[in-house]
């Protein structure tokens, strides 16, 4: 793909600001938020485990093992815990299963969305069937949190994988319009919610109107999986952060795309990992990329 191509398909990011881990929301320079105050808390993202099959023992599986060993093990503790999409490779009950019996193990609530490799043929309903539904919001110490599905499908010519539909762009108002705008607010998905890199489905159709929705909002955290990398952007009001995989990295398109991504068959860390957010109440958040090496 020659250079001028390539910046085409980069789309969004060209227009974005780059933000880095640890990071700040707030006024520039404030204090580092005390960690014993009855409104800081710790909040782990992860996601992509792409577990194979039912086997505890396969590398996707001892992974996502580690990576919830190391949520557990925090203090303070963890509050909450989100997955962001891909649990399994192809939807394999037993992976499923697998999966459900692993995150059993967590101290912290878990919270967890769908993403494509979660849905082939018909699964979804079994997705639903063991995690319940694919959206969520719900307010936690004065933020508010908001899970986005963002599988698709589609079989229009131009469509992708990925598209906030309709009734749910009509849901996701009707949830804003029941807190006020000045409440902080993270937005949890699967794929990333702006036009990444378009060859390899790294955006998601209906992207924009979300973002025309959260517009009066001050503070908006965008967190999302899929790219196996973490990829941090600012733009406006919103800053976006997508989450390493627990099972395997990728390049990030942003510094030139390789002829092919990495396979699947990684047996090393290195590259993998999650995120680890503080947040306040008052908006102020600091990160930690748990990345792994070896």
């Amino acid at each position: 793909m020659d250079r001028r191509l390539f910046l085409k398909h980069l789309g969004f990011c060209l227009a974005a600001n780059a933000i880095g881990i640890p990071l700040t929301s707030g006024p520039s320079g404030a204090p580092a938020q005390d960690e014993s105050s009855a409104t800081t808390f710790k909040v782990a993202f992860l996601a992509d485990a792409h577990l194979p099959d039912g086997n505890p023992d396969s590398i996707a599986a001892r992974h996502l093992a580690l990576a919830l060993e190391e949520i557990n093990g925090q203090e303070p503790p963890v509050d909450l815990v989100f997955f962001g999409g891909d649990l399994t490779h192809d939807g394999n009950p037993k992976a499923l299963s697998l999966a459900k019996e692993f995150f059993s193990s967590l101290r912290p609530p878990v919270w967890l969305l769908p993403g494509e490799k979660d849905y082939p043929i018909a699964s979804g309903s079994l997705w639903t069937e063991i995690f319940g539904r694919s959206t969520f919001s719900f307010l936690h110490k004065g933020v508010h949190f908001i899970g986005l599905n963002t599988v698709h499908f589609g079989q229009k010519a131009g469509s992708g994988l990925f598209q906030i539909s309709h009734p749910q762009h009509h849901w996701l108002a009707a949830e804003l319009a029941e807190t006020p705008c000045e409440l902080p607010l993270i937005i949890v998905s699967h794929a990333p919610l702006y036009r990444l890199f378009h060859p390899w489905q790294w955006w998601t159709e209906g992207a924009e109107t979300v973002h025309d929705l959260l517009q009066a909002r001050q503070r908006v955290i965008l967190l999302h999986g899929h790219v196996h990398q973490h990829i941090g952007l600012e733009h406006k009001n919103l800053q976006f952060l997508g989450v390493r995989s627990t099972a395997w990295p990728l390049p990030d398109v942003r510094l030139g795309v390789p002829q092919k991504q990495r396979e699947a068959t990684a047996s090393d860390r290195t590259g993998c990992g999650w995120l680890l957010l503080t947040l306040n109440g008052d908006g102020a958040v600091k990160g930690h990329d748990c990345l792994w090496e070896g």
